[in-house]
């Protein structure tokens, strides 16, 4: 019996170690050597010492305590690190949207509102809009989808009826030359953005100029109260970020978990908030989404991608929900 658990610690031990090498690894590579050829030697060597010292060093516990106190060093100045708005961005998430609050009237400055010929050229055109938060007719909330069906990125629309509709988007801002990456998210490698948005642009950027495969549509059933709360997070977060900024994470900090950390939203305990291309099944079984049909055919009749890309600039999102009603009474 002693053998059976003088081996189970042992292999405990060890694979605390490879997950902790492997992250302060690839810590080195990205946040000391910033990706670079060097940064990868570095990396290297670090694995290359740990591995020697559980070779050469016993008893166990003597490399596994020295590891822990040398992770913890390496903790202390990783955690010391400090996201920034003095980068070098992308042009796309170049600038920050501020917004006031004046009564009713919520006014957001850099609503942008590129137009697009490739998410590589573009005319960038920042606008300031004004909304009435007694014209809050409903929210809406688009998935896209990049070929896998187990990831997507949501993004709420809301309806402000005369004043227009207005896309909260929770993205990273990517300086010039980032791609999205998992592995680069795990890291201290990019800032975070709440981007204000014209419908328009955002679905575009996607279905039409970018590799999004797959978007679907949903009316929301949240009532009037709670989504002026919820958009009134939304711009209180904006602001937030404008006057110190924050990290992106992958896991801890991404378009999804960003929302379900907002003041007025409702925490959810779901696996599908992580993989976050289920989340609209999720919010159908919590009654978030309409249920007088089964999910199978409401996701189908919110298919939006192609009738998004055909649709005139003028008047866009109503004759994207016009067209979308049709589709529903076809069927």
């Amino acid at each position: 019996m002693g053998d059976v658990v003088h081996w189970a610690l042992t292999v405990l031990v060890l694979a605390a170690a490879g997950v902790v090498t492997a992250w302060t690894a690839g810590a080195v590579y990205f946040d000391v050597g910033g990706g670079s050829r060097w940064g990868r030697a570095l990396a290297w060597g670090w694995v290359g010492a740990v591995v020697a010292a559980f070779v050469a060093w016993q008893p166990l516990w003597q490399p596994a305590l020295a590891l822990l106190a040398a992770t913890a060093l390496f903790m202390a100045w990783w955690l010391s690190l400090k996201p920034s708005h003095d980068r070098d961005w992308d042009a796309s998430v170049a600038w920050l949207p501020r917004a006031e609050r004046r009564g009713d009237a919520v006014t957001i400055e850099n609503v942008r509102n590129n137009e697009y010929r490739s998410l590589q050229d573009f005319t960038p055109r920042y606008e300031t809009r004004t909304y009435a938060l007694s014209n809050l007719r409903g929210v809406d909330v688009i998935f896209f989808y990049w070929g896998s069906q187990w990831m997507s990125h949501p993004v709420l629309v809301f309806d402000f009826g005369p004043d227009g509709r207005v896309c909260m988007s929770i993205e990273v801002r990517f300086r010039k030359g980032q791609t999205y990456s998992v592995v680069n998210s795990l890291y201290r490698q990019q800032e975070l953005i709440f981007v204000a948005a014209d419908e328009r642009d955002v679905i575009l950027r996607r279905t039409k100029y970018g590799n999004c495969k797959d978007a679907y549509l949903y009316r929301l059933t949240t009532p009037a109260d709670e989504a002026r709360r919820v958009f009134l997070d939304y711009v209180g977060t904006i602001n937030a970020i404008h006057a110190a900024p924050r990290w992106y994470h992958g896991v801890c900090a991404n378009c999804t978990t960003n929302f379900y950390r907002l003041p007025n939203s409702r925490y959810r305990r779901d696996w599908r908030v992580i993989v976050n291309g289920k989340l609209d099944r999720a919010l159908y079984e919590a009654g978030s989404l309409d249920r007088s049909v089964p999910f199978e055919v409401l996701r189908r009749r919110a298919y939006v991608g192609d009738i998004a890309n055909a649709a005139p600039a003028a008047g866009f999102g109503d004759h994207v929900r016009a067209e979308l009603e049709r589709g529903r009474q076809d069927h």
